[in-house]
């Protein structure tokens, strides 16, 4: 019976699984999870790749910047649960090229939700341990490459030719003498056998494709699905305009609730309104919950344009989803609705000349300077797609001198978003990394961890918002993508909220051949 499973696999694989099926990111576009930590006396980075299929292998790479380590070891557990406390046998990272300050290794996540990995690390200064959440979402449905699945085609038309020779061979010349060569009826019953056989096998092959498409059909109803997100305006009395957003479940395979919304900073919903295609307005809003899956907020002044819509939300799972939607906005006016809310404007994406991509001049006359970064690129300079990279900006007065008033803003130094040019990638980043703060939250009231992660990263937890902050704000992530970006830093000085626009050219990293 495996036998006739492997020949009707080769078999759909011809018949029409050829083909990529759609792909869906739990993050539009940019799923893999960035975060830095501390495990005990070392400060991590970490970039965990989760697995496109489930089950699938994720891989975890570990950084140590300043001290070497000796041993790491990597655990996947349930974020919540009797699970969280009952950890299985742990994976063993091995140094990259010898790098006592890398360490990668690879774990099986075995089944949909959102996981905690946990890390567990020893050095000269003892053991630490560092717990992270990820998502493990089955994004697609994996296929052969069609060059495979058309030589296995090819092959199993041979093996097929062939079997339908075999039957009327045997029956034509199994019981002659030799040499005696065979009659008309033989050959004729022989010709009957191959019809036949050729028909019961072109049955079972058809069968074998069906039961496959079948067995697809069913893993593809398990594949993520983002909630869906429709947006509508209303005008309201004073003349300004109000923004309905609601929240529903496409029926993933995974129901989702909307009544389970947990607080992310303080808020049910992170919503960054960006016009497009220029990218050059972007608000960071945080609409009110009227009732489970539909909120509502007072837009502040926006000129008339296309926006797209990516509205953030964390479930008390802990699984944290982004929902987009495209809406048509005649010019607004209005204030700010929050002390939180922020509204930015820079040039237009791809039309900053090369010496100002890494300066941004703001209205007051705040400098925002990107500063280089040589972890993710190349020789030259370089950014490169798949390269964890510390994006590090510093802050300035109008006469050039780092700037004594950064405060708090939502609890960070800072926080920034990476748009490509399509919109296929949108990324929301803490200078911790794309961990939500709401699902550290989550992981450590579950139990099982270890450590407290969210009061374990040193850049979260600011609990005076008028505490005085260093002039620098960095943040780890990688392009997922090559193309160009549009990169957004907001920041607070005293009570002001700032946006610094910035744009980058993500290169295809260079292929390394053996």
């Amino acid at each position: 019976m495996r036998r006739w499973r492997l020949v009707f696999v080769a078999a759909a694989v011809g018949v029409g699984l050829l083909g990529d099926s759609p792909l869906a990111h739990a993050h539009v576009g940019s799923p893999d999870v960035f975060f830095e930590g501390t495990a005990g006396p070392y400060s991590l980075l970490v970039t965990i790749q989760p697995p496109e299929v489930i089950p699938g292998v994720a891989i975890v790479d570990v950084q140590s910047p300043g001290d070497p380590l000796r041993l790491v070891s990597i655990v996947p557990l349930p974020l919540q649960g009797p699970g969280a406390a009952l950890p299985p046998t742990a994976e063993v990272a091995h140094p990259l090229d010898g790098d006592p300050h890398r360490f990668v290794g690879r774990m099986l996540l075995m089944a949909p939700g959102t996981w905690q990995v946990r890390i567990h690390v020893q050095g000269d200064r003892g053991d630490g341990q560092l717990a992270i959440p990820v998502p493990a979402l089955p994004l697609r449905t994996k296929t052969m490459q069609r060059g495979l699945g058309l030589g296995l085609i090819a092959l199993l038309v041979f093996l097929l030719a062939g079997l339908v020779s075999i039957v009327g061979a045997s029956v034509r010349d199994a019981d002659l003498a030799p040499a005696q060569p065979p009659d008309a009826d033989r050959r004729r019953r022989s010709l009957i056998a191959r019809v036949i056989a050729a028909g019961v096998l072109v049955g079972l092959v058809a069968g074998g494709a069906a039961w496959w498409s079948d067995e697809a059909s069913v893993y593809g109803g398990r594949v993520y699905r983002p909630l869906t997100l429709t947006a509508a305006t209303s005008v309201d009395g004073d003349g300004t305009t109000g923004l309905w957003l609601t929240l529903a479940d496409p029926r993933w395979g995974k129901a989702r609730r909307m009544d389970d919304l947990v607080p992310d900073h303080d808020h049910l919903m992170h919503l960054f309104v960006v016009r497009v295609p220029a990218l050059d307005v972007v608000a960071h809003l945080h609409p009110e919950q009227a009732q489970p899956g539909r909120f509502r907020h007072a837009l502040p002044a926006l000129p008339a344009g296309q926006y797209q819509l990516f509205a953030d939300v964390v479930h008390a799972t802990g699984l944290a989803e982004t929902a987009t939607t495209l809406l048509s906005l005649p010019a607004t006016r209005g204030a700010v609705a929050s002390s939180d809310d922020a509204v930015g404007e820079g040039p237009v994406l791809g039309a900053a000349a090369a010496g100002d991509r890494r300066l941004a001049r703001l209205p007051d006359g705040t400098r925002v300077i990107w500063l280089d970064d040589a972890t993710g690129g190349s020789s030259d300079g370089k950014l490169l797609a798949g390269r964890t990279t510390w994006f590090r900006f510093r802050v300035e007065d109008a006469a050039g001198r780092p700037a004594t008033d950064v405060t708090p803003y939502m609890g960070m130094a800072g926080h920034a978003a990476f748009i490509k040019s399509d919109r296929s990638v949108f990324a929301h980043i803490h200078p911790s990394g794309s961990v939500s703060m709401a699902s550290l939250a989550v992981m450590d009231a579950g139990g099982g961890a270890g450590n407290k992660a969210a009061t374990n990263n040193p850049h979260f937890g600011h609990a005076n918002h008028h505490a005085t902050l260093p002039p620098e704000i960095s943040f780890p992530y990688a392009f997922p993508t090559p193309g160009l970006y549009r990169v957004m830093v907001q920041f607070k000085r005293g009570d002001t909220i700032h946006s610094a626009f910035f744009e980058a050219t993500a290169w295809a990293a260079p292929v390394v051949r053996n």
